[in-house]
C-alpha cells in the first residue's frame, strides 16, 4: 500500500493527527513516498512512534516500502541504503513485522537457491559464470546481510554453509576465486560454530595456495634432461649459456692481463740489463759502483812494511 500525503476528508481525527506527525518528520515522509532515505538521516524520535495505535496505522504503508527497499539494496548492491535503513526504527507492529521478515527471507532463499545451483554445476563439472557466482559472496552482499536485524542470524549461518560447499567444489578449478570468496565470507556475522568452520576453511585454502606458489617458484624454468637444455640442477639452458659466455670473457681478460705483465717484465729486464751491464762487442761494461778498487803498489800497506 503506497502512502500518500493527501487523504480523504472522511478519515478520523486520530488518522489526521498521525498524518500530521508523519508530515512533520522529513526523513520518515521521504522514505514512505520514495522508498529511499537521504544519507545519514534518521526518523524523529517521537514517543508516539511506539504507540500501538500509530504502529497499526503506519504498518501497511511501512511494510511494503521496507521490504522493497531491502530487496532493492541487495539487487543494486547498495550498502548505503541498507546502512540508513538499519539505523532507523522499524515502524511495524508484530504481525506486519513478521510478514515483512518472511517476505525478505523468501527473497534471500531465492539467492541461496541460486548458490545451490552453482554448487550442483560445479559437482557435475559444468561451465559456470564466475562473475555471477562471486556476486553472492561479494563484500556488498556480505555487508547487506550483516545490516539485517538479528532475526536473520540463522539464515546468515545457513547461507555461509552453502558458500562453503561452493568453495570446496570450486577450489580445484579456480583456487584464487575460491580464496576470495571464503575471505569475504569471514566477514559475515554468523553463529560461533559456523564462524570457526569458515575460518578453518580459509586457513586451509590459503595454506595450500602458499604451498603451491612456493613449489612453482622453486622449480625455476628448467627443462627435462631429454631436451639436452639443462642438467640435473634444474636450471635452464639460459643460465648455462650465461656461464659459458662469462667464462669466455674471463679467459680473454686473463690473457690480456698476462700479456701486460709479460711486457712489464721484459721492460724491467731491459732496464735492469742497462743498469747492471750487458755484453757489447765481446766485452763487458760495468757500472762504476761495481768496479774493483785499485791501489798503486806504493800505497799498499804490506808494501810499505816490506820496505
Amino acid at each position: 500500500m503506497k502512502y500518500e500525503q493527501s487523504a480523504s476528508p472522511n478519515i478520523s481525527e486520530q488518522d489526521k493527527a498521525f498524518r500530521t506527525l508523519i508530515s512533520n518528520d522529513p526523513a520518515l515522509s521521504y522514505f514512505l513516498e520514495t522508498g529511499s532515505i537521504r544519507p545519514n538521516e534518521k526518523f524523529a524520535k517521537e514517543q508516539t512512534y511506539r504507540d500501538p495505535a500509530f504502529l497499526a496505522f503506519i504498518s501497511p504503508y511501512f511494510h511494503e516500502v521496507y521490504v522493497n527497499a531491502i530487496t532493492s539494496a541487495f539487487d543494486q548492491k547498495d550498502t548505503s541504503l541498507m546502512s540508513d535503513i538499519a539505523i532507523n526504527t522499524i515502524l511495524l507492529d508484530d504481525a506486519y513485522r513478521k510478514q515483512a521478515f518472511d517476505d525478505i527471507l523468501a527473497y534471500l532463499e531465492q539467492r541461496k537457491a541460486a548458490l545451490l545451483s552453482f554448487h550442483a554445476k560445479l559437482q557435475m563439472q559444468e561451465p559456470i559464470d564466475i562473475l555471477s557466482l562471486t556476486e553472492h559472496s561479494s563484500m556488498a552482499t556480505i555487508s547487506n546481510l550483516n545490516y539485517l536485524p538479528a532475526e536473520f542470524q540463522e539464515f546468515r549461518s545457513t547461507y555461509a554453509r552453502v558458500i562453503m560447499k561452493v568453495v570446496n567444489s570450486l577450489v580445484n578449478r579456480d583456487q584464487r576465486t575460491a580464496l576470495t570468496m571464503i575471505s569475504h565470507l569471514c566477514q559475515l556475522t554468523v553463529d560461533m560454530q559456523t564462524a570457526n568452520d569458515v575460518d578453518a576453511l580459509y586457513k586451509l585454502i590459503n595454506a595450500n595456495r602458499q604451498t603451491s606458489a612456493a613449489e612453482s617458484g622453486a622449480g625455476y624454468s628448467g627443462y627435462s634432461n631429454d631436451s639436452g637444455n639443462s642438467d640435473n640442477s634444474g636450471y635452464s639452458s639460459d643460465v648455462d649459456d650465461s656461464r659459458d659466455s662469462g667464462g669466455f670473457s674471463g679467459s680473454i681478460r686473463a690473457l690480456v692481463v698476462g700479456f701486460v705483465i709479460f711486457v712489464i717484465i721484459i721492460l724491467k729486464m731491459m732496464l735492469f740489463g742497462d743498469s747492471r751491464g750487458y755484453r757489447s762487442n765481446g766485452s763487458y761494461r760495468y757500472h762504476r759502483s761495481y768496479r774493483p778498487s785499485y791501489h798503486p803498489p806504493s800505497y799498499h800497506p804490506s808494501y810499505r812494511r816490506n820496505r
